[in-house]
């Protein structure tokens, strides 16, 4: 089982970079307890997915706008949400970048412009998934390519307020999608716990 927890941390005050991690590295710690994973350390390496220490864990997060969304599992999992009529998807709609997307994808887009975010979330995704980012060359595949070289892996449509988004993960896996409020001690944990890893 897959969960993926998010909060809106605007119910939280103005706080920037720092409110986002210590919310993101809090939201983690919530998500493995409610999974009854105990406390989970992260590995941090310069240009490489963060990674659980723990053997057999895997986590992903995002954050857009005000949202942040955290998924962990026992397997392989990523996730990427974006926000809704925000200005990248209206400049993207606008001209879809030929580096990010396929001809088929830009035809697509041009036809249905609704298009965009979830073929946009799947890429990222699938780079969270790989651990490569953006150096994958987002213009060299989509999703019915990943599928049909790897059937053993599916994509998950998720939309939380007003977000658009996809989770990767192993096949036949179900997800569960909770909304969280987090009490202020468990932001300061967060907070805490964040500098530690980061500083290691």
């Amino acid at each position: 089982m897959i969960v993926a927890q998010w909060i809106d941390r605007s119910e939280y005050g103005a706080g920037g970079r720092p409110l986002r991690r210590a919310a993101g590295r809090a939201l983690l710690s919530d998500t493995a307890r409610f999974l009854g994973l105990g406390g989970l350390r992260v590995r941090r390496r310069p240009g490489q997915r963060p990674e659980a220490e723990t053997p057999g864990v895997w986590f992903s997060m995002s954050h857009t706008g005000d949202l942040t969304v955290c998924a962990v599992a026992t397997s392989n999992v990523a996730i990427d949400i974006e926000q809704q009529n925000a200005r990248r998807e209206r400049r993207m709609v606008s001209g879809p970048p030929v580096r990010f997307f396929t001809a088929a994808e830009r035809e697509l887009i041009a036809r249905d412009p609704s298009r965009l975010l979830p073929v946009f979330t799947a890429k990222e995704a699938w780079a969270k998934y790989l651990g490569l980012g953006l150096a994958l060359g987002f213009g060299s595949f989509d999703e019915a390519s990943v599928i049909a070289r790897d059937p053993g892996v599916e994509f998950t449509r998720v939309f939380i307020d007003g977000t658009v988004g996809t989770a990767v993960h192993r096949a036949g896996e179900g997800l569960v999608i909770r909304r969280r409020s987090l009490r202020p001690e468990q932001l300061a944990a967060g907070a805490d716990i964040d500098r530690a890893e980061r500083a290691r």
